[in-house]
């Protein structure tokens, strides 16, 4: 597809709590039979809730790793790329998170490939790139929130650019001078 709006979505029947195994297998499925590349699992914290909550031996740090391991795995033998939503841990409102502040242990982001962070400073709200073991680049990328689609993009839902333009537009023909006319007689 030359537009990723266009690109068809597959989802998981997984909701709340669920077998990380019964996720992967479901994730070879998809990969296999519908060719998916891209997997978003949202979230992981979540999702390993129940492994550690019937008094497992494992505590749920070591659970995230184990998830983590798997989710890794299955992306390198696939060739699919996994996006695994992590919550932070709790902060000070207005402190900017980097990734330490990702929940559980230290396993989540050095396994990563990418790590992206949703930063909120109480003004305004970015995307930004804390690793990229692609080519480097890091970055941040400024979010704006569109009220009639309730999606946030990139550009603000007001063409500031645009206002511009007209207002050097009109500006311009204020300061001509005006058109001669002639009276009759």
């Amino acid at each position: 597809a030359d537009r990723f709006e266009d690109l068809p979505l597959h989802f998981l029947r997984f909701h709340g709590s669920a077998d990380i195994d019964a996720v992967i297998e479901a994730m070879k499925y998809a990969a296999y039979v519908h060719d998916v590349e891209h997997v978003i699992l949202d979230n992981m914290q979540f999702m390993i809730s129940r492994d550690y909550a019937g008094g497992s031996s494992y505590d749920k740090f070591d659970m995230q790793d184990i998830a983590i391991a798997k989710f890794r795995k299955f992306a390198t033998e696939n060739n699919v790329h996994v996006t695994l939503v992590c919550h932070p841990r709790k902060e000070d409102e207005g402190v900017r998170l980097g990734i330490s502040s990702v929940f559980g242990s230290a396993k989540a982001t050095q396994e990563a490939d990418t790590v992206l962070i949703l930063q909120n400073d109480g003004k305004r709200k970015y995307i930004e790139v804390k690793k990229n073991r692609y080519d480097g680049t890091l970055g941040l990328a400024p979010l704006h929130f569109q009220r009639g689609s309730g999606r946030y993009t990139e550009k603000p839902e007001f063409d500031f650019a645009g206002v511009k333009e007209q207002v050097k537009a009109q500006h311009q023909n204020q300061h001509q001078a005006p058109p001669q006319t002639q009276q009759r007689p």
